[in-house]
C-alpha cells in the first residue's frame, strides 16, 4: 500500500535526494575499487546492493512509495553504519559526505524526533565501536546531528504556520461565497420588489390603456401620460441602482468629499432633496470604504422604502470616534422608538446590511423610528 508523503514538500526533493544518494554510491563503488588496498568483498557486495537500490529509488519513485517512509531512512542509516565502521580509514571523505545526507534527509522527510533518533544511533555507535578515525567522524556527527535537529524543529514551526493560513484560507472563502449569497439575494429581492413590481403593473396598465382607447381616447391619453410618469420613476430607480451597484472609488478623496459626491448623485437620480454636512476627516481608507457603504444603503432605502421627500447627513468626529446620522422624513420603519445594535440584531429588526457593517467595525448603531414621521440613523466607528 502506497504512503502519503510529507505535506508541502516538493516532488524535487525527492528526486534531489535520490539523485544525491545515487551519486554517493557509485562514488563508493567507484573509490573502493581503484584503492590500492581494495575493500572486503563483503563491504563492496553491500555497496553494491545499495547502488542497486539507488538507482530503482531514482528511476522509479514507487520503490520508496510502497513501504514507509521509516523503512528507507533506516536501510540509509544501516548503509552508513556499515560504511563507516569497515572502511572509515580509507574513505573518510565519502562517510562525511553520507552522514550530511543522512541528516538531511531525515531533516527533510521526517520529524525532529527521527532526526534525534539517527543522531542517537550514530553517536552511540562511534562510542561503542569506535572505528578508524572516529575522533574525527564524531564532532560532525554531534555538530550536524544539532543542527538538523534545529531544521527540523523549524521546518515544523513553519509547517504549522502553514497549517494555520490554510485554515484561514478556507474560512475566509467560506465567509465570502456566503457574502456572495447575501449579496445575489439582496439583488434579487431588489428587483422583485422594485423593477419587476413596477414592469408587471406597467404591462397590465398598457391592457387597460389598449381597451380605454377603444372606448375613451381622452381617458387613454390620461392613462399614456400617468404611465410616462411611471417608466420615468423606473428609469431613474434603475439608474441609481447601477450606481449603487458599481464599486465605490476614494483614490485621492477625503471621506467628507467622498460622501458629498454620493449624497450629490443621490440628488440627481432620485429628486429627492439631500442635505450633508460634515467636518474632515482623518483615518484609515479601510474604515472609509465601510463607512461609505454605510451612507450609500442608508440612502438607497431612504430611496426604496421610506417615500421620504428629504433626507439629511451629518458627520462630525468626537476624540476617536466617528459620528454619522442620517435622518429622513419618510415613513419610517415599522417598529417605533430607540433599538441600540444589540437589540436590533434580538430582534432582527432594522437594516441587515448596515448592521453587519458596523459590526464587523466594532461600531455602535442606534435606529429611531417614527412611524410615519421619518427615522434617524446614529452611527458611531472607532478609528
Amino acid at each position: 500500500m502506497n504512503q502519503p508523503e510529507p505535506k508541502y514538500l516538493s516532488p524535487l526533493w525527492w528526486q534531489s535526494l535520490a539523485v544525491i544518494r545515487t551519486i554517493l554510491a557509485l562514488a563508493f563503488l567507484a573509490v573502493g575499487s581503484a584503492a590500492m588496498h581494495p575493500l572486503a568483498w563483503p563491504v563492496m557486495s553491500l555497496a553494491s546492493a545499495f547502488t542497486i537500490y539507488s538507482l530503482l529509488a531514482l528511476l522509479w519513485r514507487e520503490v520508496e512509495r510502497r513501504w514507509p517512509p521509516l523503512l528507507s531512512l533506516g536501510v540509509d542509516v544501516v548503509a552508513f553504519l556499515f560504511f563507516a565502521h569497515y572502511s572509515a580509514d580509507q574513505t573518510l571523505w565519502f562517510n562525511s559526505l553520507f552522514y550530511v545526507f543522512l541528516l538531511l534527509e531525515a531533516a527533510i522527510l521526517h520529524s525532529w524526533r527521527e532526526v534525534f533518533t539517527v543522531l542517537v544511533i550514530c553517536q552511540g555507535f562511534f562510542l561503542l565501536l569506535r572505528p578508524a578515525q572516529w575522533e574525527v567522524l564524531q564532532p560532525l556527527v554531534m555538530l550536524s546531528g544539532i543542527l538538523a535537529c534545529t531544521l527540523s524543529l523549524e521546518k515544523r514551526v513553519l509547517s504549522d504556520r502553514l497549517d494555520l493560513a490554510q485554515q484561514e484560507v478556507v474560512l475566509l472563502r467560506g465567509e465570502g461565497e456566503k457574502l456572495r449569497e447575501v449579496e445575489r439575494q439582496r439583488i434579487a429581492d431588489d428587483f422583485h420588489d422594485g423593477p419587476l413590481q413596477s414592469f408587471i403593473s406597467f404591462q397590465m396598465r398598457l391592457n387597460v390603456v389598449q381597451q380605454m382607447l377603444g372606448r375613451e381616447l381622452a381617458s387613454g391619453l390620461r392613462e399614456l401620460q400617468d404611465l410616462q410618469s411611471v417608466c420615468r420613476s423606473q428609469v431613474a430607480e434603475l439608474r441609481a441602482f447601477v450606481r449603487g451597484m458599481r464599486p465605490l472609488e476614494v483614490e485621492g478623496e477625503s471621506l467628507s468629499t467622498a460622501i458629498r459626491r454620493l449624497v450629490e448623485n443621490f440628488k440627481k437620480d432620485t429628486g429627492i432633496s439631500a442635505g450633508y454636512s460634515s467636518q474632515e476627516v482623518t483615518g484609515e481608507p479601510e474604515s472609509f470604504l465601510e463607512v461609505l457603504q454605510i451612507v450609500r444603503e442608508s440612502l438607497n432605502n431612504v430611496q426604496k422604502h421610506s417615500k421620504a421627500s428629504r433626507v439629511a447627513i451629518n458627520l462630525t468626529m468626537q476624540g476617536e470616534m466617528l459620528h454619522i446620522e442620517i435622518e429622513d422624513d419618510g415613513t419610517g420603519f415599522p417598529f417605533s422608538g430607540n433599538y441600540e445594535l444589540s437589540e436590533l440584531e434580538a430582534l432582527r429588526i432594522g437594516p441587515a446590511s448596515i448592521k453587519r457593517r458596523v459590526r464587523s467595525l466594532g461600531g455602535e448603531l442606534v435606529v429611531n423610528s417614527r412611524p410615519g414621521h421619518g427615522a434617524t440613523l446614529r452611527v458611531r466607528i472607532p478609528l
